[in-house]
């Protein structure tokens, strides 16, 4: 047999629980029921069900209740079920109780036997327990309803729903894990589906970080969360901290948390962890704010990214769940910083061959170096003035980049000729913006930009190539991209002439409004303040210094 131990607050509920279910059908039997436990001592006094019984327990010589503990004591040390006899004659019989296959107690219950119905047996109880035999000899009459020998068979009636109440709080129990597992999981399915819908590659980190902080907080009832991602010394990627909630804690406590107090406990391992009793440092840094915290690390390609914390969970302490959650996010999190990490090599690199592309072009003629860096500049910043999307613009910037690239067409006889072209010439130049459409078409990355950069010659009143198109048939982008070629044509030294004043510029561009420009973009166009930006454009620096179209890891 197993060996008792001392009671536990739990077995005691489940004693409770126990009596609660069988007793109203043990009084439906006649039954006196009570519930022991490891020990055999009663949880609480016995209930006895009908008025002969009642006077008996509460004589002052009853001797049920000592009785039934004896059976509930031999119960408990035998492991199986007893039947035995009270001193004036009641039957008693007990069975153990179980709970996770630990013996938990004893039920015990107690029944006045038909046998007592007897005169003489009647008289020596009333005798011995000071009752009135008249009065009990009546109540005996409806109480007294099994037999003796019926004990065999009521013990096992008794055990039977012992082990019916028994299954039934294993099966509840487990309902209740399921029911809290199922919980859990569409808590974790919901929150993986919220940050799976914002894993987008174009996405900046910062947003996409942030998102996962506050759906954090949602879902893990959290004060306050954090996401770190370090700096990546083989790239300009700055570091990263994104917060959300009140944890008491600026930027630079939450870097110094995840430097001195975390990093040292994930040097080997990159499983979540949880502190439910966090110590701060005797320098009183995080002062007092946080009580505990679950972290994990950002993991890619064996490579440690970042790291996220959730910190003061508002309904106690962390749990297993909470670490799984927490675990699942950082995978995730880590997996979308990798793959836009990849996705930002890749636009380094397609940037790095289109601005070697065009400066070979341009290097064609050394008074157009620059010009296509310069003409994405000013089509970028036209764009945004004109109510262009952020990505819209930056669209531009690569069509302003890429406006001249069917120049490689041109023989460079033609591209360098310091004089008037010839109408043959003139002719084969005009081809440029169509062969450049031709020479991008099957870069599907570009192929949006590619209407501006064929129709950037194009002008309102039809007098532009290569189509001749008039009016609202020319794209709008094709009027900013032309616009945008123009005024640094204008404003830079050619062959032919010395570069325009501003002043002169702005006045031949409004000369040529509704002719050679539209006049939407030209009133745009003039909301930029042209005096700074040419200083910027002039500034050999800050054209090369053009924005990662990946978008910044620190942004």
């Amino acid at each position: 047999m197993e060996q008792t131990q001392k009671t536990s607050p739990q077995t005691l509920n489940a004693l409770a629980g126990a009596s609660k279910q069988i007793r109203p059908r043990m009084d439906e039997l006649g039954l006196n029921l009570s519930v022991c436990d490891a020990q055999g001592r009663p949880t609480g006094p016995l209930a006895p069900t009908c008025g002969f019984c009642k006077a008996v327990y509460n004589s002052h010589g009853g001797l049920c209740a000592p009785a039934a503990q004896d059976v509930a004591a031999q119960v408990v040390s035998e492991g199986k079920g007893v039947v035995g006899c009270s001193a004036i004659g009641c039957s008693v019989i007990g069975v153990p109780l179980y709970q996770r296959r630990r013996l938990a107690g004893a039920v015990v219950a107690c029944f006045p036997t038909t046998q007592m119905l007897d005169e003489e047996s009647m008289a020596r109880m009333c005798d011995r327990l000071c009752l009135d035999r008249q009065v009990m000899s009546h109540l005996a009459v409806g109480a007294c309803r099994h037999g003796a020998g019926r004990s065999k068979y009521l013990i096992n009636v008794l055990d039977w729903l012992v082990q019916d109440q028994q299954g039934l709080q294993v099966a509840e129990a487990e309902l209740t894990t399921l029911s809290t597992n199922l919980a859990n999981t569409y808590e974790e399915l919901s929150l993986v589906y919220a940050i799976s819908g914002s894993m987008k590659v174009t996405q900046k980190p910062r947003q996409f970080l942030q998102t996962v902080c506050d759906e954090l907080l949602e879902v893990m009832s959290l004060a306050g969360a954090a996401a770190v991602v370090y700096h990546r010394e083989e790239s300009n990627e700055r570091e990263i901290v994104v917060t959300a909630g009140q944890i008491g804690l600026d930027q630079s406590q939450v870097k110094l948390l995840v430097a001195t107090q975390l990093a040292q406990r994930f040097a080997k391992s990159t499983r979540s962890q949880v502190d439910n009793n966090f110590i701060p440092p005797s320098d009183g840094r995080f002062g007092g704010h946080i009580r505990n915290l679950v972290a994990v690390p950002m993991v890619a390609e064996d490579c440690r990214i970042g790291m996220l914390v959730g910190i003061n969970k508002l309904t106690g302490e962390f749990d297993s769940v909470d670490m799984k959650l927490i675990s699942s996010i950082g995978t995730q999190a880590a997996v979308f910083l990798a793959n836009h990490r990849l996705y930002a090599d890749l636009q380094d690199l397609l940037m790095g061959v289109l601005h070697a592309l065009t400066a070979s072009i341009d290097a064609k003629d050394p008074y157009t170096s620059g010009h296509s860096q310069r003409v994405a500049r000013v089509a970028k910043r036209l764009a945004e003035a004109c109510g262009f999307s952020a990505e819209k613009a930056e669209q531009m910037y690569l069509a302003g980049l890429l406006h001249d690239i069917g120049k490689i067409g041109v023989p460079e006889r033609i591209l360098c000729k310091s004089g008037d072209l010839t109408e043959q010439e003139y002719e084969i130049m005009k081809r440029h913006p169509l062969l450049g459409g031709k020479i991008l078409g099957g870069i599907r990355r570009l192929k949006d930009m590619i209407v501006a950069i064929e129709t950037h010659h194009e002008h309102p009143d039809g007098t532009g190539y290569p189509k001749g198109m008039v009016g609202a048939d020319v794209p709008f982008e094709g009027l900013i991209l032309g616009l945008a070629d123009a005024f640094d044509s204008m404003t830079s030294d050619r062959t032919y002439r010395e570069a325009m004043s501003l002043e002169a510029v702005i006045k031949e561009i409004k000369r040529c409004t509704g002719t050679q420009f539209d006049p939407g973009v030209v009133q745009s166009f003039l909301t930029i303040d042209l005096e700074a930006f040419l200083k910027e454009l002039q500034n050999p620096a800050a054209t090369v210094a053009e924005p990662n179209l990946a978008g910044e890891m620190g942004q």
